[in-house]
């Protein structure tokens, strides 16, 4: 039996208002499906890239979890949103999360 998953509204509300708290500026530049659209962050780092995180879904573990879209290495802004704007041509119910952060850190992922 899976694990009760909080609603992708309520994920991203307490993300902004954690990093806000914190001053890390974060914006949410697409919305989804408040109850269960799949979440991708978009952190920026200034000069060091920036880096995309997507919610994944493991069956076999029967859990969510966090993978990189773009690989092990920062990406330019430009191909960051690229890479965005492919996701959303597949499946409009998206969440669109953007951080800015040099640490390049997920304000989602509780790892």
């Amino acid at each position: 039996m899976s694990e009760p998953r909080l609603k992708s509204k309520l994920q991203i509300q307490a993300a902004v208002l954690a990093n806000s708290q914190k001053g890390i500026p974060t914006t949410v530049i697409k919305r989804g499906d408040p109850d269960a659209g799949i979440i991708f962050v978009k952190v920026f780092g200034g000069t060091i890239g920036c880096v995309i995180f997507s919610q994944s879904y493991d069956f076999q573990e029967d859990r969510f979890y966090w993978s990189k879209l773009t690989g092990d290495k920062p990406v330019e802004e430009a191909e960051a949103d690229r890479l965005i704007e492919k996701q959303v041509s597949f499946d409009q119910d998206i969440w669109v999360l953007e951080v800015e952060d040099k640490l390049l850190r997920n304000p989602l992922d509780p790892s």
